[in-house]
């Protein structure tokens, strides 16, 4: 009996055919092949092969199959691929019959035909397109007995002992031959679109497998917060495959520029941190440690971390670079610091176990996040290299021209250091000065001389070049204010900060007496600046970046804006987040950053508003258009507000109310003074009102201008609760929640305030859906998403913050919406009292007619993006009373008007839109564009204002072509969009009916010129011919009745005569 194994052979065996060995062609891949060998010959008794595999396939394919049969069996053909969806598609598959063959194998030569959607490129018949990976052509000999089990079932080459199979690759789509029509007769039209839809090839989009994660400079405060990057997948599905394949072996690059000022002062500080939606940490994370190392965490797939410290302390106040590689289970990391970035220390770390990385999923955020403190400092540059690994000699170094080499942030330490080495040296001296002067009056004439001649060695040792030199011209300013200065121990940065803030006020009352002095005085704001004193840096940086009476300098400015941000300065973040926003002085444009700066700001809007210090006002947006407006601002010597004083204390309760709101918030130009709040306060408890009796109470549960009394406030608030003040029951809510932890009370008491319209009680129910606390029911983020988004649009503050959130990191039925995000963030920031103090200052300027001087306030805060701080600041250079805008070097009115007008449609004034719209009308900008002006006029028309109305009715009687989105916005009727009249009519009679009434007269001779066009137009002969008539019969009758006078005139001459 002949026994037959089976034996399989992989890519490099051998095989004997026709005598000559078998070897892998260069072009083919073997993937499987099979044979059955005779175990006493040796020789096969079964075998099919492919002669020559070709290295890629097409449609009419030839392929020789090479095959020998031990008995009647049948052997076929398959060409198998996979589809985008990874779904098997059988491309081409034939069988036949096989008889017992001799010892010399058989050749078949077979022609492969593919269905057409596959076969050829796409073109007008065939549109749709699929790219094809992973194609085999596989051959199998079967027994007959096998054959029809496998023909019903499709799977003859899993049953098959005897088979091969070569991986080849098929063309992408339009790699493939042009579908051929000589055999059919194509009309020509036919053939004319279809050679048109040849030459229309599709393209991807540019995917980026490198991504700048950081453009531009970022500030790090060493505080929670950071700048989150998502990723998507890929679009082309060549790179999202092999991203997926990668996933259990992640291969990537990152490439940090850094600046550090200090280690961290806690635990980790965050640099590079990967989070779910469920904050739970995802590969990688890179943290800074306190004694300057790196700690880098890997997160495998079964939720266990693997961790490991660098043994490199980054060096300080410098930058450097650093490139993180992670190549499978090897991860790298290099750091090139020193001059020239010379010097270069390199570890790695290899990784027990597998690491799991999706990229897609999750956050990667640089800097700090919520529960983990960002490092102290700059990140400069960050580059993100998707599934590859680059060489550290790969990634270049970016030019000098960098942003973050351009802010010469060394050279500007190292400046500022040796300014503040003379004034450490000069507070000696004074120190040194008053001791002497104090020996001198001892009456311990011993003691005191024996003190004074030590107190000269030390002079002469460490100062003998400071005690009687004069101080240099530059700092005579700050040599009055160290002169004043008490120094009760030794220098420290506090100290030498309280001197840069009494510096700085000096200098203010300098530049508030004359302005013009500013650009004298810029050197002694920058020495207050370097002394620490952060609105010194503000200034320096609004002067600098508008060219206010000095040379501009964007980049300067903005190193001064990052120092003071560095500090935690409010306004310095609302800049750059609004230059971020804007794309504004070099800054690119990046919610992301704006997100991250205008975040902080807006969560510490709340806690200043409630510190009341008495500088600090309510941030109130007052135009200097709105007369109305500006007659109620007042102060406290204003006649206004002893109006409202004298009717308080009258006991009228309205006037009350409004009195001790007005002292308690500081709004309408007075000074917060909460003592004298409160007095008017309790004026008002005595009348029983319920929204005093809360107000009241809740000023004695906090301690606020009195002495805290929880138990007495609550029962204020208890009476007031029960006329259902909703303010009351929901304070009542929130006192059950935080101290009582009793969440059944608490909601109900929210539930009831909520149906009440309390916006305060829709953020605290949203509070509890969020974290799950609302009885018998489970967390809900979306659910709590409803509920901030009513009260934040009633401007509850924490709502607001909340809802922005929620909208940056998304919800499990809500993606993430980074601009309404930042427009949340941004609402609430504006809120906060260091910004109203600015514009305060600017309006008192303006109403004691210092219109220059209100010009630099109004510039601040229009650095801090503010709508009205933009707005009032284009009104004054548009005024330019003195000619004052002409030093200012920048464009002072049209960019702030414009600057205005980006805002959301509700905040921007009418006023705006119309100049815009005169300036892209009258060709402003050196060319005129009616589309543009259009829009502009829209805008203004939708907001009511009947100026607007009328230039838009204007331009489009001058022939502007005006598209008919534009009345579909002013809601013109359909039956009236159909002739031009109709349009015009509609126009100028919405103009002539507005409630100002300055618009009647202009609106009305427009609308009775465009009539009396109208019958000109439609009766224009005879028009003519009545003209033509009535003037003709006005000059007959003239000649006659002349002729008439005439006559009788000279009749009355001839009888005069005769009398005579």
């Amino acid at each position: 009996m002949v026994m037959s194994v089976l034996v399989v052979a992989q890519l490099l065996s051998l095989f004997i055919s026709n005598g000559k060995c078998l070897q892998l062609n260069e072009e083919g891949k073997t993937e499987t092949l099979s044979v059955v060998v005779d175990s006493k010959t040796h020789r096969q008794t079964d075998i099919i092969q492919i002669i020559e595999p070709p290295k890629s396939v097409q449609d009419s394919q030839r392929l020789k199959i090479s095959y020998h049969c031990s008995d009647n069996k049948v052997f076929g053909i398959e060409i198998i691929t996979n589809t985008e969806s990874q779904a098997k598609k059988r491309l081409f598959h034939r069988a036949w019959r096989c008889k017992k063959t001799k010892d010399i194998n058989r050749v078949l030569t077979v022609k492969a035909h593919f269905p057409k959607r596959y076969a050829f490129k796409p073109d007008i018949f065939q549109k749709y397109y699929e790219f094809l990976s992973d194609t085999k052509i596989r051959v199998w000999i079967l027994d007959e007995w096998q054959w029809q089990t496998a023909k019903r079932h499709h799977d003859a080459f899993m049953r098959a002992f005897v088979k091969a199979s070569y991986l080849v690759e098929y063309p992408p789509p339009f790699s493939r031959p042009r579908r051929n029509f000589e055999d059919v007769c194509v009309p020509w039209n036919t053939q004319l679109l279809f050679d048109m839809f040849l030459k229309l090839i599709p393209k991807c989009s540019h995917e980026e497998d490198s991504v700048e994660i950081i453009k531009f400079p970022a500030v790090m405060t060493g505080l929670p917060y950071g700048i989150v990057r998502t990723f998507q997948p890929y679009k082309d599905p060549e790179l999202e495959n092999g991203r997926r394949l990668m996933l259990q072996s992640p291969s990537f690059t990152l490439s940090v520029w850094l600046y550090v000022l200090e280690y961290c002062r806690d635990g980790l500080c965050g640099i590079i941190t990967r989070i779910d939606k469920m904050s739970r940490y995802l590969t990688p994370l890179i943290f800074l440690t306190k004694d300057g190392s790196f700690h880098i965490q890997i997160t495998q797939p079964h939720g266990q971390d693997i961790a490991a410290i660098t043994n490199f302390n980054v060096p300080l106040h410098q930058w450097f670079r650093f490139v993180f590689t992670l190549d499978n289970q090897m991860w790298t990391i290099t750091f090139h610091h020193g001059s020239g970035f010379n010097k270069t220390f390199e570890t790695s770390f290899r990784i027990p176990g597998s690491v799991y990385m999706n990229d897609t999923e999750g956050l990667m955020v640089v800097g700090g996040m919520e529960g983990m403190s960002a490092f102290r400092g700059y990140v400069g540059q960050a580059t993100y290299y998707r599934n590859q690994i680059k060489q550290p000699t790969q990634i270049p170094f970016p030019g000098p021209q960098h942003p973050m080499f351009e802010l010469q942030l060394s050279r500007r330490e190292d400046k500022c250091l040796s300014f503040l080495q003379w004034t450490k040296k000069r507070l000696r001296v004074y120190k040194l000065r008053r001791l002497r002067d104090e020996y001198k009056r001892s009456s311990f004439q011993y003691f005191a001389t024996i003190r004074q001649r030590t107190l000269n060695q030390i002079s002469r040792n460490d100062s003998c070049l400071y005690l009687d030199a004069p101080a240099p011209k530059s700092y005579r300013i700050l040599d009055q204010v160290l002169r004043r200065f008490r120094l009760a121990s030794d220098i420290s940065d506090s100290s030498l900060k309280l001197i840069g803030s009494r510096l700085f006020k000096v200098l203010k009352k300098k530049i508030d007496a004359d302005v013009y002095r500013t650009g004298r005085l810029l050197p002694v704001l920058k020495q207050s600046a370097c002394l620490g004193d952060n609105d010194a840096m503000f200034l320096v940086a609004v002067i600098l970046n508008n060219g206010f009476l000095v040379k501009a300098d964007e980049m300067q400015a903005l190193a001064y804006l990052m120092m003071a941000a560095l500090d935690n300065h409010r306004l310095s973040f609302l800049a750059i987040g609004n230059k971020h926003k804007n794309g504004l002085d070099t800054l690119p444009l990046d919610l992301e950053q704006a997100y991250m700066y205008f975040k902080y700001v807006a969560d510490t809007t709340r806690e200043d508003r409630e510190k009341h210090k008495e500088t600090d006002v309510l941030t109130e947006s007052i135009r200097l258009t709105d007369d109305a407006n500006l007659r109620e601002q007042t102060d406290e010597d204003g006649d206004v507000f002893h109006w409202w004083i004298h009717q308080a204390k009258k006991g009228v309760f309205t006037a009350q109310q409004h009195v001790a709101r007005m002292m308690f918030w500081g709004t309408q130009g007075l000074k917060r003074n909460v003592q004298a709040a409160v007095e008017y306060y309790k004026m008002g408890v005595e009348s029983k009102d319920p929204s005093a009796m809360y107000d009241y109470g809740v000023l004695l549960m906090r301690g606020q201008g009195m002495k805290k009394n929880v138990s007495e406030g609550l029962s204020h608030i208890r009476k007031s609760a029960e006329q259902k003040n909703p303010e009351a029951l929901n304070a009542l809510g929130w006192y059950a929640m935080n101290f009582g932890r009793n969440f059944t009370q608490a909601a109900a008491y929210f539930e009831d305030a909520y149906r009440h319209g309390n916006p305060d009680a829709a953020f605290h129910l949203g509070i509890l859906h969020l974290h799950g606390n609302y009885p018998n029911k489970t967390a809900d983020p979306d659910l709590a998403l409803q509920y901030f988004s009513y009260a934040a649009t009633r401007n509850q503050f924490d709502a607001g913050i909340s809802l922005a959130y929620l909208h940056h990191k998304g919800t499990p039925r809500s993606s993430r919406n980074i601009e309404m995000a930042v427009e949340w963030v941004r609402f609430i920031a504006e809120k906060n009292p260091h910004l109203g103090l600015v514009l305060r200052s600017g309006l008192h300027s303006y109403r004691h007619g210092d219109h220059f001087l209100a010009m630099l306030y109004y510039m601040m805060a229009a650095e801090a993006g503010i709508e009205v701080g933009t707005f009032n600041l284009a009104w004054l250079c548009e005024e330019n009373k003195d000619g004052t805008s002409s030093f200012i070097e920048k464009d002072c009115q049209w960019r702030n008007y414009n600057l205005s007008t980006r805002r959301e449609h509700h905040f921007v004034d009418s006023y705006a839109f119309l100049k815009m719209g005169d300036y892209y009308w009258y060709g402003c900008g050196g060319q005129r564009d009616a589309d543009k002006a259009a829009e502009f006029y829209t805008l203004a028309a939708s907001k009511g204002d009947p100026q607007g109305i009328f230039n838009l009715a204007y331009i489009f009687e001058e022939g502007a072509k005006i598209f008919p989105h534009i009345w579909q916005k002013l809601r013109i009727p359909k039956y009236q969009q159909s002739s031009k009249f109709e349009i015009l009519h509609h126009l100028y009679s919405r103009c002539r009916d507005s409630p100002k009434t300055e618009a009647y007269i202009p609106c009305t001779v427009s609308l009775y010129r465009i009539f009396l066009r109208k019958s000109w137009q439609e009766h224009e002969t005879m028009i003519k011919i009545t003209s033509f008539a009535v003037v003709l019969f006005l000059t007959i009758g003239s000649i006659y009745f002349l002729v008439f006078y005439l006559k009788n005139h000279v009749n009355e001459h001839a009888n005069y005569a005769d009398v005579l």
